[in-house]
């Protein structure tokens, strides 16, 4: 499935190549000002700065440009860290369960509990931030019926496939026109022991909404926009 996916986007895979490295170079101040800040934070894992160029990228060139934000999979909030601090007048929600991980907590060597407060307070000095601890299908469905739309959403929460598909289309139902989302670990075999792979379900969500949306990215992780819908 992943094999006959990145065939049929090949141009795309080097063309993502190309705009990592316009990324990295244009980005690098940022990022090193980004790491200067987290050293006066509560985190143990910094998995967001893998992503940080691709991520930074496709945000607003203006600093100051108010926009609505969503992520789903929060963990100590390193990535929404990054959307606060360089992005004042953004509007924040975070959905995590901070309980029964995606992964064994005790591989890295961390508790949930310890990960949420690192969470509260690595981002207590900001506002417009909307904390949501729950299941993200259910916590996402509470914003579709309130009608809430969101300028950029980052999907990096359960990284099983049949939840992946899931939170991608209840999410894609409140992502503005011109919207874009991010898919994060989007082509990597996580874990085998899984009956589906994050892969399986993002082919499988862009297969079903292929005429609503343009492919930005795709490497580690995937970029789309909305362009109807």
């Amino acid at each position: 499935m992943k094999f006959f996916f990145k065939l049929k986007n090949l141009d795309l895979l080097f063309i993502s190549i190309f705009i990592k490295k316009i990324a990295k170079k244009k980005l690098i101040q940022k990022k090193i000002a980004f790491e200067d800040l987290i050293k006066k934070k509560n985190f143990n894992e910094k998995w967001f700065l893998n992503n940080f160029e691709i991520f930074n990228y496709y945000l607003p060139k203006d600093e100051n440009q108010k926009f609505s934000y969503l992520e789903i999979g929060s963990f100590e909030g390193l990535s929404l860290l990054n959307i606060k601090f360089f992005y004042k007048n953004s509007e924040a929600t975070a959905i995590d369960l901070w309980s029964k991980p995606n992964f064994n907590s005790e591989d890295i060597g961390l508790d949930l509990n310890k990960a949420e407060k690192n969470f509260d307070s690595n981002l207590i000095e900001f506002d417009k931030l909307e904390k949501k601890k729950g299941d993200s299908v259910i916590e996402l469905r509470k914003l579709v019926q309130k009608k809430v739309l969101f300028d950029f959403i980052y999907i990096d929460g359960s990284h099983n496939g049949e939840d992946v598909i899931v939170d991608a289309i209840e999410s894609f139902k409140i992502l503005k026109n011109h919207g874009i989302m991010i898919f994060d670990d989007a082509m990597l075999d996580i874990d085998t022991n899984k009956n589906y792979q994050t892969y399986e379900g993002i082919i499988s969500f862009i297969n079903m909404f292929k005429k609503e949306i343009k492919i930005m990215y795709l490497r580690n992780i995937l970029v789309i926009k909305k362009i109807s819908g």
